[in-house]
Order: C-alpha cells, then sequence, then structure tokens
C-alpha cells in the first residue's frame, strides 16, 4: 500500500507539472517590436494562416483584434521550443492567454493558443523559448502565425460585411469581424457581393444597408433585428 501511495504521488506530480507547461506562465519581452497586421484588421486571413513571420525569442509583436473574434496565434513549424504569451492594451498591457507545449495547431514543444478576444485595438503576442527564455544566442528565429477563426460573435460589436468570398451571410469569412448575431450591429456597404441569407434564421442587434447595397432573403430563410 505504501509503494502504491508514493506511486500515485510521483504520477500527480508529474500531471501537474505537464499541465503547467501546457498553460504556461505569462512571459515579458524585451527589445524591439515589430507591427505584424498593425491596425489593419482586414488583413489577417480568414479561417487559413497568414505568411509565418521570422520572430525572435523575447520579441513583441503588434495585432489588431477585434473584441468578440476569435483568433489562433501560432509558432508551429519552429524548430525550437517556444511560448506564446498574449497581453492587449485594456487596461495598459494585460495578459489574456498563453500557451507553452501541445496547443490547438500542432503537439509538441511548440506553442499555440486560440482564445476569443475582449478588447478592440491594439494586441501583443510575445514569444520567447520555453521558460520565459529572451535571449538566442543561435542565430535562429522562431516563427508566428495568425488566422480568425470561423466562428460567431459572441460578445457585442459591430461588423462589416465584405463579400471577400462569396454572397453567403453565415460565411465568417464575408465580414471584418465575425458572423452577425442578437448582438452585434451589422454593416452592409456598397460592395461587389451582396449578402444573401438563405437557409438558416439570421439575427442582428440592429442592421444599417447603405444606399446603392442590398440585402437578399429567401424564403424560408429569416432575418431578425432585435431592435
Amino acid at each position: 500500500m505504501r509503494r502504491f501511495n508514493i506511486l500515485f504521488i510521483i504520477l500527480s506530480v508529474i500531471g501537474l507539472l505537464t499541465d503547467m507547461r501546457i498553460q504556461a506562465q505569462p512571459c515579458s519581452w524585451s527589445g524591439a517590436g515589430t507591427w505584424y497586421f498593425y491596425n489593419a484588421p482586414a488583413t489577417i486571413p480568414c479561417g487559413s494562416f497568414s505568411v509565418p513571420q521570422s520572430v525572435g525569442s523575447g520579441t513583441y509583436n503588434y495585432f489588431y483584434a477585434y473584441a468578440g473574434v476569435s483568433y489562433t496565434i501560432s509558432t508551429c513549424g519552429s524548430s525550437f521550443d517556444t511560448q506564446l504569451s498574449i497581453y492587449d492594451a485594456n487596461p495598459a498591457w494585460t495578459y489574456r492567454a498563453g500557451n507553452d507545449d501541445n496547443g490547438p495547431d500542432c503537439g509538441g514543444l511548440q506553442a499555440s493558443v486560440t482564445w476569443t478576444a475582449t478588447y478592440t485595438g491594439d494586441h501583443l503576442a510575445v514569444v520567447n523559448r520555453y521558460n520565459c527564455q529572451q535571449h538566442d544566442f543561435t542565430g535562429t528565429s522562431a516563427i508566428l502565425k495568425i488566422r480568425k477563426d470561423t466562428s460567431p460573435c459572441t460578445t457585442q460589436t459591430t461588423s462589416t460585411w465584405t463579400g471577400s468570398s462569396n454572397s453567403d451571410w453565415f460565411n465568417v469569412c464575408n465580414w471584418t469581424n465575425c458572423v452577425p448575431g442578437t448582438i452585434t450591429n451589422a454593416i452592409v456597404p456598397v460592395v461587389a457581393t451582396n449578402p444573401i441569407v438563405n437557409t438558416s434564421p439570421a439575427y442582428v442587434n440592429t442592421i444599417t444597408v447603405s444606399p446603392g447595397a442590398n440585402v437578399t432573403v429567401n424564403a424560408p430563410a429569416t432575418l431578425t433585428s432585435t431592435q
């Protein structure tokens, strides 16, 4: 029985340490930062990753995110053990998410994290070697990539129709933020491709359709405003 208790304690400690590595403590940064999709949210790819950027250990990388939108940041494909910390500027620089190993984009020692932004504005992605190491004397850079995930709005926000993929109202890649819901203010400007609601019922908090633009709702589908 004593041997069993000792083995149980050892396994519990190993499990705790593993969980700590996966969750990771927030890391700080040093040196210069880079503007990565800064103030250009429409350029963050939807559903697929951006072109990987080479980043140094301990550097910070700005990007612009919208509240209520899910994003995935990844260092998968880097040649060494990475750690990832996400901050937003509300208030100051506040830690929001992080990962060390076995994140949503890949298993192993490279970090990745998926989280839903709660703030519209500047964010930081901080890349470190494991255990928050800030300096790299090997001359090897990590890679960093980002995507907007295909998920509906989860907090009150404004989403503008772009029609960049097709005419499907429910395709998140056709919106600047996310597919509108009951808490979302939808804006439909004049663009080449107008939205069409074909099947499921669609909802908005409010909707603003610019002169010259239109929204087609094909029965039995509906479009309902909660205001």
